[in-house]
Parts: C-alpha cells; structure tokens; sequence
C-alpha cells in the first residue's frame, strides 16, 4: 500500500489530531503519563504544535514539575502570544513555583537550624546566622572522639 505525499501529509495531520484529542481526554481523566507520551507524539511530528505544547506544560505542571513546565509554556506563548489561556496557565504556574520555591527555602532553613529571620528576633546580634545548635555540636564530637577511641582500640588488637 503506498500513499502519494498530498495523502501522506493528510493522515499525518489526522494522526496529530488524534493524538491531541486524545492527550485531551487522558489529562481529564489526570492520566499524565499517557497524556505526555502523547504530547510528546504529537511534538515529534509537530515540534510548533501549540495544543501539544500547552497540553504538555498542563501536564508537567499538575506533576508538580514547574521547572520543565515553564519554559514550554513560555514557548507556546511565543507561538501564539495573544492566547489568554496560556497567559493564565503560566501565570498561575510561575506563582505556584515562586510558593514551592519559598517552602522549600523555609524547609532547608529549619532542617539547618536556621529559624526564619523574619518570625523571630534575632536576640544577639553578632551570632552568625548559620549557628549550630549545641545538641548537634556535641553529639557530632561524641561520634567523632567514638569513631577515634575505636579505632585506637582496634589498632591495640592488632
């Protein structure tokens, strides 16, 4: 069986909108696997395709993966820079990631020691910032005079 180019072209132009219905009914249905793979489908053959591409940013975003997201929302506004739709998504998902990005800073503050500057007074003015709790300064020499009295004791068997 073999198709003339005009035919070709045809069933790939059916075929990229197959995909996009399809990736369509599967973010729905918040099947993001499927709907990325079928994303990814539609952008091997159409890398400009903005539904794919919005469709793909949508997916990656609902993932919790802004990183990836942004950029291929931003490039599907650059296609199609008076698309409301798209202005709204990346809006809505730069703001999401500055959010996940401020929990993430206030969540390595804490696992640090390092309380919020801003929640609490600072009581002495030349601490450095970076200060280690005591508990965690003696415990840490407890392990390291161990980690020494062991290994002199070894030395001593031998």
């Amino acid at each position: 069986l073999t198709f003339t180019p005009d035919e070709e072209a045809e069933l790939l132009d059916v075929k990229v909108k197959c995909l996009n219905n399809l990736a369509a009914s599967q973010l729905k249905l918040d099947h993001f696997k499927a709907a990325l793979k079928s994303c990814n489908l539609v952008l091997e053959h159409q890398p400009g395709n903005i539904k794919a591409l919005f469709r793909k940013g949508k997916v990656l975003a609902q993932q919790g993966e802004y990183r990836e997201a942004i950029p291929i929302l931003k490039a599907a506004l650059k296609l199609e820079p008076s698309n409301k739709t798209i202005h709204a998504e990346l809006s809505k998902l730069v703001k999401k990631h500055a959010d996940q990005r401020n929990v993430e800073t206030e969540m390595y503050r804490k696992m640090l020691g390092n309380p919020s500057t801003s929640s609490t007074p600072r009581k002495c003015k030349d601490k450095l910032p970076w200060s280690i709790p005591w508990k965690w300064l003696f415990g840490a020499t407890a392990i390291a005079l161990g980690g020494v009295a062991l290994s002199v004791v070894i030395a001593a068997r031998n």
